[in-house]
């Protein structure tokens, strides 16, 4: 799809602009007892502690079952621990650098009906073609989540492309693919963006004990996540 103008405004107004509000930006201002049992927060990037608490919010709404899980080398992921699921299939890229990069995907099964990459898009050169990859590795109705930074410092280099991704630019991305959005989401977060600039020639990512505000920030999004059908 060949996106416009109006149908950036669209993915703008329906998707991002409404979480404009108290209730959605202070939803963790306090933070909330951590729900994995796996994944302990302390030394982790604290935007990745909101986009799980989003994923499980999300996921328990929708009452979800899934019949067959793709996950690419993310068999580790803390989101994992909130999806009910009949079977995981997991490839490594380094088995099949050819077939198992993104950028080329063609797995012997194309019938999952969730994939998830997290932190993933970023290190792609061409996010567009990835995203469509993965839409071809879906049923009917399948659904792929992703989270990825609004703004970082370059880190794995030279295999880091973009510093960011808005979640506008997000949706974009997906709607060109072909996806229909179910939800973008953000956690931004001016004392975060202070901090990792802050710390740019030796980059280091806050976690919990070194960050007081926890609530979002609307004009400075951190990360941002998407959830979109097929």
């Amino acid at each position: 799809m060949v996106l416009n103008e109006s149908i950036i405004q669209e993915i703008y107004k329906k998707f991002v602009l409404p979480k404009k509000n108290s209730n959605y930006l202070n939803r963790y201002k306090n933070l909330p007892k951590n729900p994995n049992k796996k994944w302990d927060w302390v030394g982790k990037d604290i935007p990745r502690i909101f986009a799980v608490l989003e994923f499980k919010k999300f996921i328990d709404e929708g009452k979800y079952h899934f019949k067959k899980v793709l996950t690419l080398n993310g068999e580790e992921d803390p989101e994992y621990e909130h999806i009910i699921y009949d079977k995981k299939i997991n490839y490594n890229y380094s088995d099949d650098k050819i077939n198992y990069d993104l950028h080329n995907l063609n797995l012997p099964e194309k019938d999952f009906d969730f994939f998830m990459t997290n932190q993933t898009l970023e290190h792609v050169y061409d996010p567009v073609k990835v995203v469509k990859n993965i839409y071809n590795h879906l049923k009917k109705d399948g659904i792929v989540y992703m989270n990825l930074p609004a703004i970082n410092v370059p880190h794995s280099t030279p295999f880091h492309h973009f510093t960011g991704i808005t979640p506008v630019g997000l949706g974009c991305i997906f709607k060109t693919a072909g996806f229909e959005i179910l939800d973008i989401g953000f956690w931004g977060n001016s004392s975060y963006h202070n901090y990792i600039f802050n710390q740019y020639s030796h980059p280091q990512w806050p976690d919990i004990k070194k960050i007081s505000d926890y609530s979002s920030n609307f004009e400075r999004p951190v990360i941002t996540w998407i959830f979109a059908k097929k």
